[in-house]
């Protein structure tokens, strides 16, 4: 899917005109300088965290789904929210489109927690 000219990548959350293109651990990664907000391309998380999905089908099911009145930075498309239900309840926001993943510093330093609740998961199904 063609993305957004580098130009027109706006963050979402504040509006700041430009996205910043970085690599963390050869993983591409747009940030905004202005508010920390960070989006990754569709499978980018999943390489950065090392699953094979950006969002594990363990935690996929058992999260709940809404729409969001932020939109893609990539393609424009309205965000969804997706809350995985941890002790401390954690939000992301989901591209249905194009499948970006829009995250900020508090998300992006806790989304390890949606792979250890997913396997958790899987397990506790297991063990029935």
């Amino acid at each position: 899917m063609k993305s957004r000219a580098d130009d027109e990548f706006r963050c979402p959350r504040c509006l700041n005109p430009h996205m910043s293109e970085q690599v963390w651990g050869g993983t591409p990664v747009r940030i905004c300088m202005k508010c920390g907000a960070n989006f990754f391309t569709a499978g980018a998380l999943a390489g950065f965290e090392g699953w094979a999905e950006d969002v594990p089908a363990a935690a996929e099911c058992c999260a709940t789904h809404a729409p969001t009145a932020v939109h893609c930075p990539a393609c424009a498309t309205v965000l969804e929210r997706i809350e995985f239900p941890l002790d401390t309840p954690l939000e992301i926001e989901r591209c249905p489109r194009c499948h970006g993943i829009l995250l900020d510093f508090e998300e992006i330093r806790r989304v390890p927690e949606i792979g250890v609740w997913a396997k958790k998961t899987i397990a506790e199904r297991a063990g029935r």
